[in-house]
């Protein structure tokens, strides 16, 4: 019944909507490469967020090959704190283990993470890039070309419909165990409660995850996987005019997609690269997506409908009156179609820092050519047997499919219907978030504080037995100027000089 409910509310939504912009789109069986449905599949699109898959995907090999660990804290350079919204706002010289990063990375669409990410993989971004381009070749990316690993608009920088679904099948089918990362529905990060930025997450049943993203030259994409009866399939939607539309779109393709089992008798392997070059639809976002103009504005709450009027570019309004109805869509107030409320979600903490397996972890990339004194300066760690982020507890421990903040196979991402949720109340302020770093709870110790937090906090003394510091007590030491200059070595200059930037970079 709920089925029937969402087809009848999408076909009102999209008979009234007005003609689509022409975008790209494509639904295939993710076992087979079966190709279901398919509209300018291999046209070279400009892919914005959804490089980070590529991102993720390269990471992941890394800690499979044993470059790399979970748990390894990667320093932040300038060069990634200084990357374009949307962003944690990252400082340079602070750490943040890959675990951390990669939810961060696909969840909130972190510009700045996605740097760190690449530098703590590949040791720069070049290098990284490079590795980006050589992984798409070996997978059959044939209208692909990456030129940063964050997807910011570059007009050299493009994918296709089909070559995106050729990396969702390689996460799915090479890193399983994983999908936690690009299905998780939400993070906390300090104070901040962070949706996921796919709008089919916590709306569309069997969704299973992947990634939007959005730059104006793109319009608005998303990569979708969910899986029903049996089957998984991939829905990509590329050239979007708004959230609510790719969302929308691709809820729509998903069900036909499952409504079928016949294919069109094309398979992925056989299509043809198109040679084609990536277009700028820049214009036709602005006229028709209502000035939207902010990379994957659904990230927080429920998404109700783009305000085209609002100043604040890309922002998306609540309705009060909105309807608790279990479809995707459904019409505000002023008559304009909107997003359903999601499922209240189980948020996964992340911060900032190192945890207690981070000493033993591969050393990152970028950190490795550092000087020891250089690395992991004022970094901060997590108390040792004390819980910490993503569903780590201290040492290393085999990775499951239900492990390290995963959600268990047979059971919900998200919290029951009638659970009293208290979100944050700046979830929809229209300043860009400053993420300084998660809050901990228990009493605070410099080791378990930002960079810098815990001059204030003294370690206390020692306790000694009675005899022992008596016997230091009666035998004073020698007076400075007793000793000969010669048999004391000069005192290093104090490292207070290596204090980590406080201020934001951008």
């Amino acid at each position: 019944m709920t089925a029937l409910r969402f087809t009848a509310v999408l076909a009102l939504g999209l008979a009234t909507a007005g003609p689509a912009l022409a975008g790209a789109s494509l639904v295939v069986d993710a076992s087979t490469g079966d190709v279901l449905s398919s509209e300018n599949a291999t046209q070279a699109w400009r892919p914005a967020s959804t490089a980070k898959m590529m991102t993720i995907y390269l990471a992941l090999k890394a800690v499979r090959d044993g470059r790399i660990g979970l748990e390894t804290a990667i320093p932040a350079s300038k060069r990634a704190a200084s990357q374009p919204r949307v962003k944690v706002y990252i400082k340079p010289g602070q750490e943040v283990t890959l675990d951390n990063a990669l939810r961060i990375m696909m969840v909130k669409s972190a510009n700045d993470i996605a740097y760190v990410v690449a530098e703590g993989v590949g040791g720069d971004v070049e290098s990284f890039v490079g590795m980006m381009n050589a992984e798409a070749r070996r997978l059959g990316m044939r209208d692909t070309r990456f030129m940063n690993p964050n997807g910011w608009d570059n007009p050299d920088q493009q994918v296709s419909a089909h070559d995106l679904a050729l990396l969702a099948m390689a996460l799915m089918r090479d890193f399983p165990d994983y999908s936690d990362y690009w299905g998780t529905p939400a993070v906390q990060l300090g104070k901040q409660l962070i949706h996921n930025t796919n709008g089919l997450v916590g709306r569309y049943p069997g969704i299973s995850g992947m990634k939007t993203g959005f730059t104006c030259a793109s319009g608005f994409n998303v990569v979708a996987t969910a899986s029903r009866g049996g089957r998984t399939l991939i829905a990509v939607v590329l050239g979007s005019t708004s959230a609510t539309d790719r969302t929308v779109k691709a809820a729509q393709l998903l069900d036909e997609g499952f409504a079928k089992w016949g294919g069109t008798g094309i398979n992925l392997a056989s299509m043809p690269p198109s040679g084609t070059r990536a277009p700028n639809v820049c214009d036709e976002v602005r006229n028709r997506g209502g000035g939207a103009m902010a990379d994957d504005a659904d990230v927080a709450g429920p998404v109700g409908g783009q305000d085209s009027t609002s100043d604040n570019a890309g922002r998306f309004l609540t309705f009060a009156t909105q309807s608790a109805s279990t479809s995707i869509v459904t019409r505000s107030p002023r008559g304009r179609l909107v997003l359903g409320p999601r499922a209240e979600p189980n948020p996964i903490q992340v911060t900032f820092g190192r945890t207690a397996g981070s000493d033993r972890a591969p050393l990152a990339a970028n950190a490795a050519s550092q000087p020891a004194s250089r690395v992991a300066r004022g970094a901060p760690t997590i108390v040792p047997g004390a819980p910490v982020t993503a569903g780590l507890t201290g040492g290393p421990a085999p990775r499951t499919a239900s492990g390290n903040g995963a959600i268990p196979r047979g059971t919900t991402a998200f919290a029951p219907a009638n659970t009293p949720v208290q979100p944050s109340s700046d979830a929809f302020e229209s300043g860009p978030m400053r993420l300084q770093g998660a809050v901990q709870s228990g009493q605070a110790t410099a080791a378990s504080l930002r960079p810098a937090a815990g001059a204030g906090i003294k370690a206390a003394a020692p306790k000694t037995a009675g005899k022992a510091q008596a016997a230091v007590k009666a035998k004073p030491a020698a007076r400075p100027k007793a000793i000969s200059a010669a048999s004391v070595a000069k005192p290093a200059k104090p490292a207070a000089k290596t204090k980590l930037p406080t201020g934001d970079d951008d």
